[in-house]
């Protein structure tokens, strides 16, 4: 079994956003929506943290010399059947440890996956290369260490990269993050729709005041995140609200 280890960059142990309320109020809106879209019960290409800890057990079930108590808790207790073991065996998912990690967490397992590379210019790739298996518990964390870049200058605002440069950069260190989460994540993120100046009533926002996240029903979170396709969701919402709307109340207006 091959060791791989992995740099502290994107760690998702606890990111601290600076800001305060909004972005406890986002991390809790944004949390809630993953474990409904992405939670044991949903069959979505992801992993949780109970499955995480399955798939670690099941490579080190075997390995009597280990130190990851912590991660075998369950083992006594829970039976992994042969279709969940083939299946970890078919993806070829691998332990590792944290390069650079916190004190005490050095030897702290994690899971990597071999990824094919993508097609570029027309041609696909052949080599894989390990990504770290991202824990739906931690996307929150993931996504915000990629998308925010903090300044070394306390002065300056933190940039906000677009979507385009916050997948490649999770995709480049991370495996089983779908797309459309980052997309989620954007979409409640104050500062990039105060960039796109796009608001569910129609209206701009004032420079100080945190927007309200288009309705979820509405946005196609698997489509590529541009200011065209925001303001086509942003004209649907207003006539969807019209639509809504009793005929008095029309007549009166």
């Amino acid at each position: 079994m091959t060791a791989r280890k992995a740099g502290s960059v994107g760690d998702a142990s606890g990111t601290d956003s600076p800001g305060g309320a909004p972005e406890a109020e986002m991390f809790g809106e944004f949390q809630d929506w993953c474990l409904r879209t992405y939670g044991d019960s949903g069959k979505t290409k992801t992993v949780t943290r109970r499955k995480y800890n399955k798939i670690l057990q099941t490579l080190l079930q075997g390995d009597e010399e280990n130190s990851h108590g912590v991660f075998l808790q369950e083992k006594s207790s829970s039976h992994i059947n042969a279709k969940f073991k083939f299946w970890v065996k078919s993806k070829g998912f691998q332990v590792g440890t944290l390069q650079d990690a916190k004190v005490g967490a050095a030897d702290r397992p994690v899971l990597f996956v071999p990824i094919k590379a993508t097609c570029v210019d027309g041609v696909s790739g052949v080599d894989s290369s390990l990504k770290r298996v991202a824990v739906v518990e931690d996307f929150f964390d993931i996504i915000y260490a990629m998308h925010v870049e903090i300044s070394a200058d306390p002065g300056k605002a933190p940039k906000h990269a677009g979507q385009k440069k916050t997948y490649k950069a999770i995709a480049e260190t991370y495996a089983f993050l779908p797309r459309e989460a980052v997309t989620r994540f954007l979409m409640s993120c104050g500062e990039c729709q105060k960039r796109m100046h796009i608001s569910t009533a129609g209206q701009d926002y004032k420079e100080n005041d945190r927007p309200s996240p288009l309705v979820s029903e509405v946005i196609d979170y698997n489509v590529p995140l541009t200011t065209t396709y925001m303001k086509q969701m942003k004209l649907q919402c207003m006539s969807n609200n019209k639509v809504r709307e009793p005929p008095a109340c029309r007549a009166a207006c």
